[in-house]
């Protein structure tokens, strides 16, 4: 398996997570939809009235939430085709401020009673934010991948080397 397939399987799998909580709710499974619960909670507000619902139970993290994992999978999937090659680290933090900032704006708007944050808002704005990182972070997400995998490779090669001497 390829780093680009561990990293898009690892992504894959956290949002399947995020929907498979309130699913698992919803099937007689509390106990470990709760885990999950939990586990996400360290991440997440997981405020009710801010969440998307499964069969009447919220999913693990908030519609913002949702909106950023769900587009930085799909700008991580989209990556061989996004031009990456022009991405310095200069644009790429013009990128990550850029992208955070309707975000930011919807949040302190909110914050201060000037406009009210909406479920359309919050998944526009994660989901803006949640691609740009995507952009940004899959070259190197790929690269860590790589390492990692080549780490593991090395220490099975000299492991099974020194149990078949």
């Amino acid at each position: 398996m390829t780093p680009r397939r561990i990293l898009l399987a690892a992504i894959f799998m956290w949002c399947a997570a995020i929907v498979a909580t309130p699913l698992l709710r919803s099937l007689g499974g509390a106990g470990a939809a709760s885990m999950l619960y939990e586990f996400f909670s360290r991440a997440c507000h997981q405020m009710d009235s801010r969440s998307f619902h499964i069969d009447g139970n919220k999913f693990a993290v908030c519609i913002r939430c949702s909106s950023i994992y769900a587009a930085f999978f799909l700008s991580v999937l989209l990556s061989p085709v996004l031009s990456r090659r022009v991405l310095t680290s200069a644009s790429a933090r013009v990128l990550l401020f850029v992208s955070a900032l309707p975000m930011a704006v919807d949040v302190a708007l909110a914050a201060i009673g000037v406009h009210d944050s909406t479920d359309a808002t919050r998944l526009v704005t994660g989901a803006v934010f949640g691609f740009a990182l995507g952009i940004i972070l899959a070259p190197l997400l790929e690269e860590l991948a790589a390492e990692i995998l080549s780490r593991w490779f090395n220490f099975l090669r000299t492991t099974y080397a020194t149990k078949t001497r």
